[in-house]
């Protein structure tokens, strides 16, 4: 069962915007942090994760990578979103 998730975003990105509306609208939980806006959350993803693209997801502290949660994201997600707490 998923723990934390954690998704950084920024507001301008057609990705990060694409996985967050995939997410509200199948009802994933998730704590979606706009590093544009939050400096603090910008350098905890540099020091985690360094510089790389958007949309990063952290969930129960492991990355999961860009390329795999664009292109995988309903297989990826679907199993431990309902049941996240």
């Amino acid at each position: 069962m998923c723990r934390e998730r954690k998704l950084y975003t920024t507001a301008k990105d057609p990705y990060c915007r694409f996985i967050a509306q995939y997410f509200n609208e199948n009802g994933i939980n998730y704590k979606e942090v706009d590093i544009s806006r939050n400096a603090d959350e910008f350098y905890e993803l540099l020091d985690f994760y360094g510089t790389g693209p958007l949309p990063v997801l952290v969930e129960d502290g492991k990355i999961i990578p860009v390329h795999q949660l664009m292109r995988n994201v309903s297989e990826t997600f679907t199993g431990c979103a309902r049941n996240f707490k």
